[in-house]
């Protein structure tokens, strides 16, 4: 995989055939990279932070701590969204779950648009097909602010008074449109007279809002797992919410 503003690379696993369940230890796909990274496969491991309602074996929350953690240690961001199943097998003996994961490092996270398991076709096989959107960086356009701190404060007092006296509103009903024009010029007044007191910033091309749609969904989703274990109070529940902060921290 190539990226506009330099390297990338991408790792996918496979489930490896038994006896060695998880013959990929944690160290060898989650690497500590200064370029994006990320990680995708069949973990064939179980954990809380993608299926908040399941309730683990001693042996599964075993299994899976290593990988997490290590992932949580490098500043890795689990992509799956909780509670979207990756996995629905043909026998009914068994639940769906989450086994395919997506880790991405904070390179590559900063360009992470989507991830989601079900917009492409089934191929037959018990295990959906994982679609993962990327955006290269864009220029921040965000507008100069006030440097507060810096401001005039008597000066800009003054002005202020000054044009609270002329941006009163007419005393008569006026029409939308004239509402429309004293609060367009009014406004304009008030700017202007910020802008000639206040000095301005000057944004840094790299800055970037810090949150994002999916910050809100992963955020509902732990606080939903949250209010849970706050109800029910076991081990299990406590673990949850725990782990469950990897998802969007």
């Amino acid at each position: 995989m190539r990226w506009p503003y330099g390297s990338a690379l991408l790792v996918c696993l496979t489930r490896p055939l038994p006896p060695f369940p998880h013959s990929v230890s944690p160290k060898s796909p989650l690497l500590n990279l200064d370029h994006p990274y990320l990680v995708a496969g069949d973990f064939s491991i179980h954990n809380a932070v993608t299926d908040p309602y399941r309730l683990l074996s001693s042996n599964e929350e075993k299994e899976s701590a290593p990988y997490f953690n290590r992932a949580s240690e490098l500043g890795f961001t689990l992509l799956n969204t909780p509670v979207v199943y990756t996995r629905f097998p043909f026998s009914g003996t068994h639940r769906p779950s989450a086994i395919d994961l997506a880790f991405a490092n904070p390179r590559m996270f900063s360009a992470f648009r989507s991830w989601d398991a079900s917009s492409l076709p089934s191929t037959g096989s018990d295990q959906a097909q994982i679609e993962i959107s990327h955006r290269p960086p864009t220029p921040h356009n965000d507008k100069p602010r006030p440097r507060w701190q810096e401001a005039d404060w008597p000066n800009l007092t003054e002005k202020l008074k000054n044009w609270l006296i002329h941006a009163r509103a007419p005393a008569e009903i006026p029409s939308p449109s004239q509402l429309d024009q004293w609060f367009s010029s009014d406004l304009s007044a008030l700017t202007t007279v910020v802008d000639t007191t206040a000095p301005r910033s000057s944004p840094s091309p790299r800055s970037k809002s810090w949150w994002t749609p999916l910050l809100t969904t992963l955020r509902n989703g732990f606080t939903k797992a949250s209010r849970k274990a706050k109800r029910i109070q076991t081990p299990v529940s406590q673990t949850v919410t725990k782990q469950g902060r990897l998802s969007h921290d």
